[in-house]
C-alpha cells in the first residue's frame, strides 16, 4: 500500500490494520509505504500491479486520461478537507471577505480556488491569487504578505496552532461546490481483473482498521505516534494526532452508515469530474465504469 504522504492520522485505518496484524490474519502480506515529497503515486501503481495506492480524485482521473491502467476502488475520505486558513484577527470568515485581498495557493490547487469563487459568483479578478510553496506559505501568512493560504483542514491548522499558538480561521472549499473525493484507494487494472479476491480482502481489512481507529481516537493516535510517526518529526506529537484524527473521523464517515464506509457515489464522482473539466483541472470526463470499479463496496 503506497500512501501519498507521511505516516500520520490521515491514514489511521490502514496503520491500525497493520498494527493489529489484520492484513496478515486475512492471508495478505501488506507493506505500508509512506509517501515522499514529489512522489507521483499513480506512476508507482501503474508500473507495478502489486501496489495499491491512494490519492485525490483529480490526480487519479488525470492519470487515467493519460492512459495509466488504474481504477478507483473505494475512498477513505467522503469529502475533501482542502480549504483556506487566515489569521484570527483578519475578520475573514468566507470567500466574500477575501474580495480585494490576496490568497496564496499551491500550484495544483489554483484552479480549485477559481472553482470555489465561481460557485460563489465572485469574478475571477476580484481576489488576487498568487502561487506559493508549501514551505513558505505559513511564513507569508504570519508576515501579512497574504491574507489567507491553502490548507488541509484535518492537519495544517492544527500544526500551525501548535507551532505558533495561533488558531487560524478556516474556510472549507466543500462549502463552495468542491465535492471531490480524496484519499481515494486505487489499483492496477490487472490486479482488479485477475485477483479481485485480494482487492476485496484488502478493502474489508482496511475499513475494519478504520472502524477500530474511530472507536477509540486517543488510543489510535497513540499507536500512530509510538509506532509509525517519524521520531522527532512534525507528527511525533500525541495531542496533534488526537486533534487531527478527530477531524479525520468526520471526513471518513461523511454521513454514511458503518457498513458503507469507503463507498463512492457515481453521480457525485461524475458531477465533480464535469467541474474539473470546466476549470481545466482535467481535459476529459471518463465514463464512470472506466474510472471506478465499484464491485467491492456496495
Amino acid at each position: 500500500m503506497q500512501l501519498d504522504w507521511k505516516y500520520n492520522a490521515q491514514f489511521a485505518g490502514v496503520l491500525l490494520a497493520d498494527y493489529y496484524n489484520l492484513y496478515k490474519s486475512s492471508g495478505l502480506a501488506v507493506e505500508i509505504r509512506p509517501g515522499e515529497t514529489a512522489m507521483i503515486v499513480t506512476n508507482q501503481v501503474a508500473k507495478n500491479p502489486a501496489i495499491i495506492g491512494c490519492g485525490e480524485q483529480d490526480i487519479i482521473m488525470n492519470a487515467q486520461i493519460a492512459g495509466q491502467p488504474i481504477k478507483a476502488i473505494a475512498t477513505m475520505f467522503q469529502n475533501s478537507p482542502l480549504g483556506l486558513m487566515s489569521m484570527p484577527n483578519s475578520q475573514i470568515y468566507d470567500l466574500q471577505d477575501l474580495i480585494g485581498k490576496r490568497v496564496g495557493m499551491e500550484g495544483e490547487s489554483y484552479s480549485i480556488m477559481q472553482m470555489a469563487m465561481g460557485y460563489d459568483n465572485i469574478p475571477s479578478h476580484a481576489i488576487e491569487i498568487i502561487l506559493v510553496s508549501g514551505e513558505e506559505k505559513h511564513d507569508l501568512l504570519l508576515r501579512g504578505e497574504v491574507d489567507a493560504v491553502q490548507c488541509y483542514i484535518v492537519d495544517e491548522p492544527i500544526g500551525f496552532a501548535a507551532k505558533t499558538g495561533i488558531t487560524p480561521n478556516i474556510i472549507k472549499f466543500s462549502d463552495y461546490g468542491y465535492d471531490a473525493y480524496v484519499q481515494v484507494i486505487f489499483a492496477h487494472n490487472e490486479l482488479l481483473q485477475y485477483h479481485p479476491e485480494i482487492v476485496q480482502k484488502f478493502l474489508e481489512v482496511t475499513f475494519a482498521g478504520w472502524r477500530l481507529a474511530l472507536d477509540d481516537v486517543e488510543k489510535a493516535a497513540k499507536i500512530i505516534v509510538n509506532n509509525y510517526a517519524e521520531p522527532g518529526g512534525e507528527y511525533d506529537d500525541l495531542d496533534y494526532q488526537i486533534a487531527s484524527l478527530k477531524q479525520v473521523a468526520n471526513y471518513v464517515t461523511g454521513g454514511l452508515t458503518d457498513k458503507n464506509l469507503g463507498k463512492i457515489n457515481s453521480d457525485r464522482w461524475q458531477s465533480m469530474a464535469a467541474k474539473f473539466e470546466k476549470y481545466g483541472i482535467i481535459n476529459d470526463v471518463p465514463l464512470f465504469s472506466n474510472s471506478v470499479d465499484d464491485r467491492f463496496i456496495n
